[in-house]
C-alpha cells in the first residue's frame, strides 16, 4: 500500500522534523506513533459529535465511533490512543476504557 493509496499527500520536511524528535526522544518513540485521519474522513467522522471507542479481539484492534452525550455517563478512567492538535493544544480524540 502506498501513500496515494490512503490519499495522503507526502509532507517529507514535516516527517523529518518528526524522525529527528523521535531520536531525541527513543524512550516516547517506544510509546507513541504517527497516525492518519484518512479513514475517519473517509467516514465522515465529525470528532465535534463523536468519539471513538477502541478495543482488543484477538490480533485485531477495533475501534467503534460513538455519539457524544449531551449529559455524558458516569467517569470512568480512559486512555487516551490518539490526539489531534487543535492550535498549541492536544486534545483527545480517541481512547479506550481502562481495565477495571
Amino acid at each position: 500500500m502506498t501513500a496515494a493509496d490512503h490519499d495522503i499527500k507526502p509532507d517529507t520536511e514535516f516527517l523529518a522534523e518528526v524522525a529527528e524528535l523521535f531520536r531525541k526522544h527513543p524512550e516516547a518513540a517506544r510509546k507513541y506513533g504517527l497516525a492518519s485521519f484518512t479513514l475517519e474522513r473517509r467516514m465522515e467522522v465529525d470528532y465535534t459529535k463523536q468519539y471513538g471507542v477502541s478495543w482488543i479481539e484477538g490480533d485485531r484492534i477495533i475501534t467503534e465511533f460513538r455519539l457524544r452525550d449531551k449529559n455524558p455517563p458516569e467517569d470512568r478512567m480512559r486512555i487516551c490512543v490518539k490526539y489531534e492538535l487543535h492550535g498549541q493544544d492536544l486534545e483527545c480524540v480517541d481512547w479506550e476504557e481502562a481495565p477495571e
